[in-house]
């Protein structure tokens, strides 16, 4: 039963303009085909990307100290259709002696060459030009990245195994560093925070508006209804 008529339909009238906003969030009218909901998480996406760009570059470029330094390493595979994949991408490591023995991998080579190979590829995708990856090894980009992740991970475990703990650290950190960006923000424009100040703020302000409108919507209509909070008296004891 509406107690308060006034303060009823103000919460009604702000529930209904808060309900509008929202069916044009969830309409396709924010540029290619996507909602509100979408362009945000683009564009949050698109910040990350530029946010980590410099971290990517500078561990590529910290990567060419471990130059001159040689790994031997035997990298175990779960069958031989794997074996092939990995000593296909292997082989493309400058100076590389690869061996595929059926379920095994022997490999022998530079680690600074390697992590140059590597951050490469991770490059162009980072960069979105997965046609040079897809080029180079005949697959799909996204493919083609896993793989050398899957590398990495069973090359920094063997190097673990015989002690080698500050490359196999360098690799744990280089696969966090550059190829997980490099697969994850494939196909996502850069943007930098400093380019969209404007796009943020209005964002954020609006989040917090939005957020308001719809308290004080509900506060309203709950007014108008009867339905208030009141301190209990206390008992005494």
């Amino acid at each position: 039963m509406i107690r308060d008529s006034k303060s009823f339909f103000i919460g009604l009238v702000m529930m209904i303009v808060f309900i509008g906003v929202y069916l044009y969030m969830m309409s396709p009218n924010f540029g290619n085909g996507r909602n509100g909901l979408e362009f945000s998480d683009d564009m949050f996406n698109s910040l990350s990307k530029g946010s980590v760009q410099s971290v990517v570059q500078g561990e590529i470029k910290k990567a060419a100290k471990w130059n001159g330094t040689n790994i031997d390493v035997t990298l175990k595979c779960k069958d031989a259709s794997q074996a092939k994949r990995w000593g296909d991408a292997l082989q493309k490591v400058d100076g590389a002696v690869v061996n595929v023995n059926q379920d095994k991998v022997a490999l022998k080579a530079d680690l600074g060459k390697f992590f140059a190979t590597i951050g490469e590829d991770c490059t162009n995708m980072f960069n979105n030009n997965g046609d040079a990856v897809k080029q180079k090894y005949n697959t799909d980009p996204r493919d083609a990245t896993n793989r050398w992740y899957s590398i990495s991970k069973a090359v920094g475990s063997a190097l673990e195994k015989k002690e080698q703990f500050k490359e196999s650290v360098a690799i744990q950190t280089f696969m966090t560093k550059v190829i997980e960006p490099g697969y994850n923000y494939y196909g996502v424009e850069t943007k930098f925070v400093k380019d969209n100040k404007g796009t943020m703020s209005l964002m954020l302000l609006f989040y917090l508006f939005y957020t308001l409108w719809y308290g004080f919507a509900i506060y309203y209509i709950c007014v108008g209804l009867g339905i208030v909070m009141t301190k209990g008296k206390k008992a005494e004891a």
